[in-house]
């Protein structure tokens, strides 16, 4: 009758039963194999009743195959069952998303974070560490940016009144140490420095690279501000290659992030030197002149060997270079769940400058993550971004159906799972947002198993718990990440009630309006 099939997740693509045969050897004496003719980061793990041997073509793919085998440990202890599971990757870039300018995570925490995707098979860590709140990383060039731009007096987000001056950095040693980690996880670490906005608390050290030059403080609350780098000034491209120069040292992998999305115009409207840096290049609107400010900064990353990474608002002047890739978070406004964040037309009509702009982009050559935020954004209710549509998501953009099926398949790297961290305050409150979500993205990105399905998926939650449990996280429970009706009623309510003040929606508007 044979054995029954284990729980492995992400799904492989094929797994083989050998009867009932049970492996009698020892699971340390594992056999390594690297040899041509395995997709990349794939792998073939063989177990017999005397032997168990990974074969890959590369090092992350022999990797993969040791923490398959610590899933089937946990489920099997060393009596394993004898298989063949053949395995390799949907997308190549697999990644999630932390934010430690809003609310600092401890070195530590972030390891386990880290360790834990790694297990899941994601191989990309966005590290978000410079918002209008905080930057969060030592810098001996720019020592203003440790100094002022690290610490803010008080914290109020989400209808928190807490007035404690806090300074939270990481210093350059424990960037390395934890650039090392990620490495020895086959995790690559990805800087993101947000710009031309969400750049406060840059602003806070360094106010002269506002178009008013006015002093600042480093923002204490969650919200789009309108104080954004001066495009026009040459001094603000001299100290962002300051900073990304010394950066690009701390971080040797392939990609570098240079945000791009919700920046509000209005500072450069009155700046006569932004009108005259307009001008002087041919700019038709302030769309392009953001344009030109990426595509600038990016220029001098690729000089450093980086390919570049920018939000989907940085596309909307219609210049930027398509060596960047684009990442997209919010550009199908016919999604019901995103017309908050779109703009309605003179008819009342759902609309959005973001529509279909990850197709435009790979028309010209460009090439796409998608990270649609309702299928990728952790930090909303789990009954919000609900465990189903991160399961079932589709990494294609809208608005692709014009273009040729290779080109479109060339184009879409992959995805990423995010959270952010206004409402988060601590480790526990950060395991519980993202996981089990993580793995889910994980399975999406990475399984090309033909049987896949959601209801499936369910029956195998008690192992992907005992997953998560060995790994030290402490998740949310079954009851809360899938929940019924009434436990949905009570996370809406709680998330209502962390929002107040202006509408984001609003701002995250004005922001995108055409000037």
């Amino acid at each position: 009758m044979g054995t029954k099939q284990p729980v492995i997740l992400p799904a492989p693509q094929k797994i083989t039963m050998e009867g009932d045969a049970v492996f009698t050897g020892k699971v340390s004496d594992l056999s390594e194999n690297l040899r041509e003719g395995i997709p990349a980061e794939g792998y073939i793990l063989k177990i017999t009743e005397t032997s168990i041997t990974a074969e890959a073509s590369d090092d992350a793919g022999i990797f993969y195959a040791k923490k398959t085998l610590e899933q089937l440990q946990i489920q099997y202890g060393d009596a394993l069952p004898c298989m063949t599971i053949e395995d390799a990757p949907k997308y190549p870039y697999r990644s999630f998303h932390l934010d430690c300018a809003r609310h600092f995570i401890p070195l530590e925490e972030l390891k386990k974070n880290i360790a834990c995707a790694a297990s899941f098979k994601l191989n990309h860590f966005h590290w978000h560490f410079s918002d209008d709140q905080g930057y969060r990383i030592e810098s001996k060039v720019l020592p203003l940016l440790t100094e002022i731009s690290s610490k803010r007096k008080g914290d109020h987000f989400g209808g928190n009144t807490d007035d404690t001056e806090e300074q939270h950095y990481y210093t350059q040693k424990e960037v390395r140490d934890l650039v090392a980690f990620a490495a020895e996880h086959h995790v690559e670490v990805v800087p993101e420095i947000d710009m031309p906005g969400h750049v406060t608390a840059i602003l806070a050290a360094y106010p002269q690279l506002s178009c008013k030059g006015e002093t600042l403080e480093v923002a204490t609350s969650e919200g789009i501000f309108s104080d954004i780098l001066c495009a026009g000034k040459e001094e603000t491209y001299e100290f962002m290659e300051k900073l990304l120069g010394e950066l690009a040292e701390l971080f040797p992998g392939k990609y570098f992030h240079i945000g791009g999305d919700e920046t509000p115009k209005t500072a450069w409207k009155s700046c006569p030197v932004c009108a005259k840096r307009m001008e002087e290049e041919g700019l038709g609107n302030f769309r392009q002149l953001q344009g030109y400010l990426q595509n600038r900064v990016a220029a001098f990353l690729q000089s450093k060997g980086k390919t570049v990474l920018a939000w989907n608002e940085a596309a909307l002047g219609g210049n930027l270079n398509p060596d960047i890739v684009l990442q997209l978070w919010n550009d199908d406004p016919q999604d019901p769940g995103m017309k908050a964040f779109n703009m309605k037309d003179e008819k009342g009509n759902y609309t959005s400058p973001n529509q279909g702009i990850g197709a435009k982009h790979i028309a010209k050559g460009g090439r796409v993550i998608n990270t649609n935020m309702l299928h990728s954004y952790c930090d909303y209710p789990h009954a919000f971004v609900k465990a189903k549509n991160i399961y079932e998501t589709d990494m294609v953009p809208q608005k692709c159906e014009a273009l040729a099926e290779d080109l479109v398949k060339a184009a879409v790297m992959g995805g990423e799972a995010l959270c952010w961290t206004e409402h988060i305050r601590d480790a526990a409150r950060l395991e519980y947002m993202i996981w089990p979500r993580y793995a889910v993205k994980a399975d999406a990105l990475w399984s090309q198993a033909q049987d896949r399905n959601f209801a499936a998926f369910k029956k195998q939650l008690k192992t992907l718990y005992a997953f998560l449990k060995a790994q030290g996280v402490q998740p949310a429970s079954e009851k809360e990440f899938i929940p019924g009706p009434i436990e949905s009623g009570k996370q809406m309510l709680e998330f209502m009630k962390r929002l107040g003040g202006a509408s984001n929606a609003d701002k995250y508007a004005e922001a995108n309006r055409e000037v």
